[in-house]
């Protein structure tokens, strides 16, 4: 008689606990724009002439400050699921983002003219968020910080001093990256509410991506290139679905 006792009040327990959870469903675009960062530069083959100096600075890897990315577009989906308590909120949900990370051009010796196509690709991002919500009456306003996995996609084609592409294929690289978050949501519903979003991210370790260099003289260098960093700020808004 205690267990099923025990059992029973188990039982409400949880069902009360459920009952005070509340699911939901993000769905939101926006723009991004990021920091300069600095870039490495490794040569691994040279083709259609020697390889210049002042192309790499007559060493294997060559350093690049104050680099741009272009602005993105943004997006993606979040799925989480909150609880409720007295004056706040609180929960955490999955979060799929995807943007553009495409480099300007840059001119290592305008002298010389070398340069180099715009590397990049597109990146897949998916994480986990915390979040934590204060209600004010028709409004939520809330924050948060989350880890994530950015994965670039690339098209990389090397070429020669003729400028004909020799290979082209796709690859990826991943690394680890954090993203922090607010916002405020005007319930328009129960179940349906509009959001506004202020987002900033970053990745712990560098990124490699393939990379093909061509200089005035004519020489190639294709090798990898080196993201040190993509510390990002995105302004975005969606409409949520809660249940």
């Amino acid at each position: 008689m205690n267990r099923v006792l025990a059992l029973s009040v188990l039982a409400v327990s949880l069902a009360a606990s459920s009952a005070s959870a509340e699911g939901f469903v993000d769905v939101y675009g926006g723009s991004m724009n990021f920091l300069p960062t600095s870039t490495l530069q490794n040569v691994t083959n040279c083709s259609g002439g020697p390889c210049t100096t002042e192309l790499i600075n007559g060493s294997q890897w060559a350093e690049l400050v104050g680099v741009h990315q272009q602005s993105s577009a943004t997006g993606g989906i979040r799925v989480g699921s909150l609880r409720k308590a007295d004056y706040f909120s609180y929960g955490a949900a999955f979060n799929l983002q995807s943007y553009g990370v495409k480099e300007q051009e840059y001119f290592y010796d305008p002298s010389h003219g070398a340069y180099r196509s715009n590397p990049g690709g597109t990146v897949v991002q998916p994480g986990v968020d915390a979040i934590v919500g204060i209600p004010v009456r028709f409004l939520r306003l809330y924050g948060g910080a989350g880890l994530n996995v950015p994965i670039m996609f690339y098209d990389y084609q090397a070429v020669n001093s003729a400028g004909t592409t020799t290979n082209s294929n796709v690859g990826a690289s991943a690394t680890m990256g954090y993203d922090l978050f607010f916002g405020a949501r005007w319930l328009v519903t129960n179940n349906v509410n509009f959001f506004l979003e202020d987002r900033f991210g970053g990745i712990f370790m560098p990124i490699a991506i393939k990379d093909s260099v061509r200089a005035a003289d004519g020489s190639v260098d294709n090798g990898t290139l080196v993201i040190n960093s993509l510390n990002s700020n995105a302004i975005v808004a969606g409409i949520g679905f809660a249940w």
